[in-house]
Parts: C-alpha cells; sequence; structure tokens
C-alpha cells in the first residue's frame, strides 16, 4: 500500500465551495484500479488548508492508472480553479495501531 498526501492552499474565501466540489472530484479518483480510500482533512488552524490522503494498492495505481488518465483531467479541471497551492508526496506506512 501506498499513500498519496496532497497539501492545497485554496483562494481566500473560496472554501465551502471547494468542499462541495472535491465531493464531485474525487469520484474520479475513486474509479481507478488501485484506489483504496480517501480523508480530506482541513486544518483548524488555518482555513484555506486541507489535506488530501489516498490510499493505493500500488504506487504506479496513482502515478499510471490515475494521472496518466483523462479521469486526472476531469478530477484538475474541477478542482484547480479553487488551488492557490498545492504539494504532494507518496508515504510508505510503516506502523499502526490498525
Amino acid at each position: 500500500m501506498v499513500i498519496e498526501k496532497a497539501y492545497f492552499t485554496i483562494h481566500a474565501g473560496l472554501e465551502s465551495e471547494f468542499e462541495a466540489t472535491f465531493k464531485e472530484a474525487v469520484l474520479f479518483i475513486a474509479e481507478t484500479e488501485g484506489y483504496m480510500n480517501y480523508r480530506l482533512l482541513k486544518s483548524i488552524e488555518t482555513d484555506r488548508k486541507y489535506i488530501i490522503l489516498i490510499e493505493w494498492e500500488t504506487l504506479a495505481s496513482h502515478t499510471e492508472g490515475f494521472m496518466s488518465s483523462d479521469r486526472f483531467k476531469k478530477f484538475t479541471s474541477l478542482v484547480d480553479p479553487f488551488i492557490e497551492n498545492v504539494e504532494m508526496e507518496h508515504l510508505a506506512p510503516l506502523q499502526s495501531d490498525d
């Protein structure tokens, strides 16, 4: 399993609209083979900051299966108007209490 972490800063005043749009946009991610689940988190200290955590079966599920697909283009066309800045990385789980 690989966890994709994307850190978004949203343009001021668009937070609620981003949250509503993301519910629609994430469906394009969920259609990808190797997708497992996601969690959208919002910063308590800074209204404009969000993190999305997506669990993928493999790194290739994300980089080749999703990012090189038309679903990625549809996803970004929905969320890009809200995004001021984005940073992304892939993480390997080491320990958990699950």
